[in-house]
């Protein structure tokens, strides 16, 4: 895509389509399947600076704190996001615990790290060291995280645990949902082509 600045293959068809340069909040759709190819969003690689770097903030906080608490019977117990995958490793479960972890922690950690690196080479106007490379990776892995769906598998789990306990929302869920939030903001501002063109830009500048 930052060889064929004009052109885009819809990720839903597979249609080659020419895409023209956009109006501020103009958007190019697939002809074929209406899929959203680009989105000229005001400010919005500032926008993907400011919501990834708050995302990683509070993606930390996540791991700081209880992240849930329970009650029952007169027994209280707290949990943090990083217990719940090592009890799947004494539950003799390390392989998922691995998945676990990567899905909802080391994966969207990475891609954050890495949108935030290419938006301060792009807001910085300087070409930063492998910026394309880091942006391929963040790309590919963008598709493997799964906060959000995390995330709602916890909010049922929530409803299901709460007959028969006392659940406490710790600060870090709250944190992980502004995590959650935040990231997904960044990811609705994110404009291939734009990326691919400004970074292109860079390079020859």
């Amino acid at each position: 895509m930052d060889t064929l600045a004009s052109k885009m293959v819809c990720h839903e068809c597979d249609l080659l389509v020419d895409v023209p340069s956009l109006a501020v909040r103009e958007k190019a759709f697939c002809p074929r399947c209406r899929y959203l190819l680009a989105a000229n969003r005001p400010r919005a690689q500032r926008n993907v600076l400011i919501f990834s770097g708050t995302a990683l903030l509070f993606l930390v906080l996540a791991n700081a704190f209880p992240f849930l608490g329970f009650s029952a019977s007169g027994q209280e117990r707290s949990v943090t996001l990083l217990q719940s995958v090592t009890i799947l490793v004494t539950e003799n479960l390390p392989s998922l615990a691995i998945i676990v972890f990567a899905l909802i922690i080391l994966i969207p950690a990475i891609f954050l790290l890495a949108i935030f690196y290419v938006s301060i080479a792009i807001e910085g106007r300087r070409s930063l060291p492998a910026v394309s490379v880091v942006l391929r990776a963040a790309l590919m892995l963008l598709p493997w995280s799964m906060a959000e769906i995390f995330l709602i598998g916890i909010l049922v789990s929530f409803v299901k645990i709460a007959s028969i306990a006392d659940v406490a929302l710790g600060l870090s869920f709250w944190s992980y949902v502004l995590f959650t939030l935040c990231m997904i903001v960044a990811v609705l501002h994110i404009d291939r082509r734009e990326i691919w063109d400004q970074l292109h830009a860079l390079s020859h500048g």
